[in-house]
């Protein structure tokens, strides 16, 4: 559907009145709600399983390394290390390519083919023989998974009006710590199994390689791409999605790459922030995702007891993830939520640092507790985004930004956690913390820059009557009467 499509959707009076709420009838209200759910139960439940295999995938490594790779593989130094950083080293190169390829291809097919081939090549880490070809297939795997993560933020944000954006993205941060949950107890059960003469590390890419194989295809019947061209909602819900979509400036189907957006988006100190608070979180929320087996280990746990003990460290994550659309409304924003958040997270990483390195129950409870917290900021962080951007290009270009280069925090945590330093881990215990303050300062700061600019335009609104449409959809988040969520 084209804008000139589109826009006959919009009363008179709301033509040039985007950003101002929309009177709903008590019909339109009864329509909202069940296009809601029919979202809720095909589309958001699709892509947060596709997440949760995400984390599957991801977490792999980190669980197959305690399970032989090294000993097999002789990984020696910085060799486990580089092959987890490598991952976000080939997803930042091709996060921004991605998004901008996303606004040529069908939503389906680009979250549907970057499952099936990042599922492929986990399939293929089952058969490296060496460092090098682990490491390249971790870089292989950041680079083709690198589109799904802002994809589905996006996707979601242009099905949903804004006021419901938040909580539809705090289930999909959360379904990250289902997988996080299911993949120790799984690996314990991999490495106990022998299957076809195959090692235990083997059976783990293997295994949740075809999960996600699967999933992917399935992905193609049951995922569609735009609210206007819906074939599971009825037609008044479809007009009435498109006439809310409209009046937010978010209709997406247009495909149109507006240059001016882009450029808008590169030049937005606010984004720049989101995008350092998303480098901090993201770097302490890493820790136990790649190192939690490790940190468990050194205390003397077996193996298998490891493994199976980050189902709880992971069910602590999932946890927090779950709450944090409660945590926003209890804390009166997004903001607010992440600086509780990062406040939790401190407290967890002095524990560690603090309490003896050779306390199992010291060291136990301190990883329990930042993996509770320190995951949160990395979904408030980009919910609090999307629901703060606008335009046809803006919100992909916003979350491309936030995502490649607030994807790179990890890449730090990944070579300050040396088995060197077991069982204390100071260095990488440390380095966290630092992000952890970094980040509660940050958020303070764009929070005092959003509340600035609200109180400006309540003060000085600025007089667009002679802007065209297509102007007018062109100032995105800087239109007079938008309104930035705190």
């Amino acid at each position: 559907m084209s804008d000139n499509e589109v826009l006959p959707l919009l009363r008179a009076d709301e033509v040039h009145h985007i950003n101002k709420p929309l009177d709903l009838s008590s019909k339109e209200e009864e329509y909202l709600r069940s296009y809601t759910s029919k979202c809720d139960r095909r589309l958001l439940l699709y892509i947060c399983i596709g997440y949760a295999l995400d984390s599957l995938n991801k977490m792999a490594l980190s669980n197959a390394k305690i399970a032989g790779l090294s000993a097999d593989l002789d990984l020696h130094g910085y060799d486990i290390n580089l092959a987890l950083g490598v991952y976000y080293l080939g997803s930042f190169i091709f996060q921004l390519p991605s998004n901008l390829v996303l606004k040529s291809v069908k939503p389906t097919y680009w979250l549907c083919g970057s499952m099936l081939a990042w599922s492929l090549v986990t399939l293929l880490t089952a058969f490296v023989a060496n460092a090098r070809q682990l490491a390249l297939c971790r870089f292989m795997f950041g680079a083709v998974q690198a589109g799904y993560l802002t994809g589905s933020l996006y996707y979601i944000s242009y099905w949903y009006p804004r006021e419901l954006v938040r909580q539809r993205m705090g289930f999909f941060f959360a379904s990250a710590g289902i997988g996080g949950i299911c993949i120790g107890p799984l690996c314990a059960l991999l490495t106990s199994l022998e299957i076809m003469g195959l090692r235990a590390w083997q059976n783990i890419f293997l295994f949740v390689g075809s999960l996600s194989l699967v999933w992917s295809l399935v992905g193609l019947q049951v995922l569609e791409d735009y609210p206007d061209t819906a074939t599971f909602i009825t037609d008044s819900e479809q007009r009435l999605i498109v006439r809310l979509m409209a009046c937010q400036n978010t209709v997406a189907s247009t495909r149109h790459i507006s240059l001016r957006q882009a450029g808008m988006a590169a030049r937005d100190t606010k984004i720049w922030l989101w995008t350092l608070i998303d480098f901090c979180a993201n770097s302490a929320t890493q820790v136990n995702g790649m190192f939690g087996p490790t940190l468990i280990a050194s205390q003397g746990y077996s193996t298998q007891t490891a493994q199976l003990l980050t189902a709880l460290t992971n069910f602590m994550a999932f946890s927090g993830m779950a709450s944090i659309a409660y945590i926003a409304k209890m804390a009166r924003g997004s903001s607010n939520a992440i600086a509780l958040s990062n406040v939790v997270t401190i407290v967890g990483f002095l524990l560690a640092l603090l309490a003896p390195s050779n306390s199992a129950a010291a060291q136990l409870g301190a990883l329990f507790l930042f993996s509770f917290a320190s995951p949160q900021p990395a979904a408030h962080g980009p919910a609090w985004e999307m629901a703060n951007q606008q335009g046809s290009t803006k919100p992909a270009m916003a979350a491309a930004i936030t995502s490649a280069f607030g994807g790179l925090g990890p890449l730090a945590t990944a070579f300050v956690y040396r088995d060197r330093d077991s069982p204390a881990f100071v260095l990488g215990h440390t380095v966290c913390l630092s992000m952890t303050v970094t980040c509660l300062l940050a958020t303070a700061l764009l929070r005092w820059m959003l509340s600035s600019e609200n109180d400006r335009r309540d003060r000085d609104p600025a007089d667009i009557s002679g802007l065209t449409m297509e102007q007018v959809q062109d100032l995105a988040d800087n239109h007079p009467d938008f309104r930035y969520k705190i």
